[in-house]
């Protein structure tokens, strides 16, 4: 039963009229309603923290002081720990803290907040009293936090709003959680930064159980099936055909393959592998393995280009297997849908034409999904329904944080491949301003002269916002360079687009400028240099992957950054370090998890308190107990399912 903000003492006719305007209708609306910050406290983690953000947190000293003189200025840096991650810390003329704190002391600091370093430079150090009450800091225009905390205490006291329990007591009670009405009464009328802490610990693993919830409520149930009786033997022989010899990853991951393989019932996996660590090897050793149980194969990918290539590549490795494309380009359509069907096909590569109603496999045995992210929800559905085993595979050049993918796939469905076969070359990368343009143009000009392929990237096609686009930059390079620039944008006409592709890898020596079309699918070896533009308007990852287009085959490769903007920190990390699953990180603080899972306007990953990377050890044991739940028999007995159908069941539909 909901109360109404009119009956509660101390809110009169004024703050009711700015409450409503705030969406807020009852006792409970206001309790959920709680405090962005208390006292000097501006945020509780850095999830949220922007790269040279002012903030103020709580903090534990991590190690001993040390002190250093930079001329006539002293320096005194030490490491804090802060909610589980340990943050450099600086403080320049601030000698005396020194003497004033030690290891293990709690303290409050105040500084700039480095993301790219993991640093603050701190403007002050200061001794947190625990006695002290925390002050809440609700925000509110027109009502003053003293009176909200005066609102808030009578309507607790006074047993003024009805809080549901939404977690079932078994995991209360397992992990030592705070009740829910118990958790908001200590968000609101805290005593010490300890109650807000368990307050936030139980809110932590609400948020991580209805995730998981909605995640593992949407996978398809486990369908059973026999065992896959698959020939080992012959690919064993396929795999001593392979020109190089696997990575210990790419061996790990065939191994998790097969081992689903033997399972009696259908399996899902996620292959993720950085830019060139031959995750479609990984693919391809599963895809034969299924042939040779007289199964059929189907692999989508998410552009025709990138479907034609693993096409040509699949022909070169598989001589003695059926492989057929199908493509909006694809002649004699009928006849190749009757052989699927008649299973003179054993393996069907594709664009989203593989889920047309027409298109009817026999015995499909394994759907293999390339860069899944790309496709909609109900796209990879309707492949996967095609299947009579369901057994799936998604493969991503996107280096997805671990903690995403363990979180949406689960822990056991996962396979990283990080490792990049012995062939493969570092790609040397370097970041410049606009103004040193010049530098980048005299070695294009010498990859030109020796036959090599170029990339340009742009983040538009016109923009008054981004100076360089794909208008202005056309002009500056045909100024530069003169003949054999192509451009390739998503406005041309399809066949425009393969026409440009096509008279660019067929021309020696050329430059192609671009929107980010060319981020996947694009596989060139004796494509050596990439320059991307305005390179502040892309994420860590996207940079990353923009970068893979080069450094395919075995000729030294370049990346150059350009910016128009001021960006060393972010843009020289990259510089640094080829590892995309390390700039994924950052990424996920920067950008959000939405971009890596595809799931942007789902809602459902916006958290108020969980953080993805350091509550890593929360969204375990969650997924956990989900499972462990969802998995009893008398589920909708148990007393949980109660809570669970009021609040989330009927709009998930379980």
């Amino acid at each position: 039963m909901e109360i109404k903000l009119d009956s509660v003492k101390g809110i009169g006719p004024s703050m009711l009229r700015i409450l409503r305007n705030q969406g807020i209708w009852s006792t409970y609306d206001l309790v959920l309603n709680y405090p962005k910050r208390y006292e000097d406290f501006s945020i509780t983690s850095l999830d949220r923290t922007q790269d040279k953000e002012i903030i103020t947190t709580h903090a534990t000293i991590f190690t001993d002081l040390k002190i250093n003189r930079f001329g006539k200025t002293q320096m005194v840096s030490f490491k804090a720990k802060i909610l589980n991650q340990i943050i450099d810390v600086v403080a320049f003329g601030k000698g005396y803290l020194i003497k004033s704190f030690s290891k293990d002391e709690e303290v409050i600091i105040k500084g700039t907040y480095h993301l790219f370093k993991r640093q603050i430079n701190a403007s002050a150090v200061i001794k947190v009293d625990k006695k002290i009450p925390m002050k809440p800091i609700y925000g509110i225009d027109g009502i003053h936090d003293k009176t909200m905390m005066n609102v808030m205490e009578e309507i607790f006291s006074s047993n003024q709003v009805s809080i549901y329990e939404t977690i079932p007591k078994e995991y209360l009670e397992k992990y030592k959680l705070l009740n829910r009405l118990e958790a908001y009464k200590m968000l609101h009328l805290p005593k010490s930064i300890q109650e807000i802490q368990q307050a936030e610990r139980r809110f932590k693993y609400e948020e991580a159980f209805y995730l998981q919830l909605k995640l593992q409520s949407q996978k398809q149930i486990n369908h059973l099936r026999p065992p896959k009786s698959y020939d080992i033997e012959k690919v064993r022989s396929l795999i001593s055909t392979i020109p190089f010899e696997l990575t210990t990853d790419q061996k790990e991951s065939v191994n998790d393959i097969f081992r689903d393989f033997k399972k009696n019932h259908a399996s899902y996996r996620l292959i993720q592998g950085d830019v060139g660590s031959g995750k479609t090897m990984v693919a391809l050793i599963a895809t034969y393995a299924v042939i040779t149980a007289g199964e059929q194969v189907s692999l989508m990918a998410p552009t025709e280009l990138l479907a034609n290539q693993h096409y040509q590549y699949f022909k070169n490795l598989l001589k003695d297997v059926n492989i057929a494309l199908l493509t909006s380009k694809t002649k004699n359509k009928n006849q190749l849908k009757e052989d699927v069907t008649n299973q003179k096909i054993d393996l069907l590569i594709g664009t989203h034409a593989l889920i047309e109603n027409d298109v009817q496999f026999k015995n499909l045995g394994l759907v293999i999904i390339d860069e899944q992210h790309k496709f909609g929800v109900n796209t990879r559905d309707e492949l996967i329904l095609k299947s009579s085993s369901k057994d799936v595979i998604y493969l991503t050049a996107t280096p997805i944080p671990r903690t995403l993918a363990m979180i949406a796939f689960g822990d056991s469905h996962v396979s990283i491949i990080k490792e990049k076969p012995k062939h493969r070359i570092l790609i040397e990368t370097k970041y410049i301003t606009k103004d040193r343009i010049q530098e980048m143009y005299d070695l294009m000009h010498s990859a030109i002269l020796r036959k090599e392929h170029i990339f340009l990237v742009v983040p538009a096609i016109t923009s008054e916002h981004v100076t360089d686009n794909i208008e202005t930059v056309y002009e500056e390079i045909k100024e530069e360079f003169g003949s054999h620039v192509f451009v390739l944008h998503g406005k041309l006409p399809y066949e425009e687009k393969e026409l440009v592709m096509e008279k660019f890898i067929y021309t020696p020596g050329s430059i192609l400028l671009s929107t980010t079309m060319i981020e996947v699918g694009i596989d060139i070896p004796t494509a050596t240099f990439i320059g991307i533009y305005a390179a502040e308007s892309f994420g860590l990852s996207q940079l990353h992957q923009l970068r893979g287009r080069v450094g395919r085959g075995s000729l030294p490769s370049f990346c150059y950054l350009i910016s128009q903007k001021e960006d060393v920190e972010r843009l020289e990390l990259l510089s640094k370090t080829n590892d995309g699953f390390q700039l994924s990180e950052y990424d996920l603080i920067a950008r959000g998890p939405g971009d890596f899972l595809g799931v942007e306007q789902s809602g459902y990953l916006k958290f108020n308190f969980l953080d993805l990377i350091t509550d890593y050890p929360v969204l375990i044991e969650a997924q956990k107990n989900v499972q462990e739940l969802l998995s009893k028999p008398d589920f909708k007995t148990n007393s949980a399912y109660k809570y669970l159908n009021k609040y989330i069941l009927e709009s998930l539909k379980i």
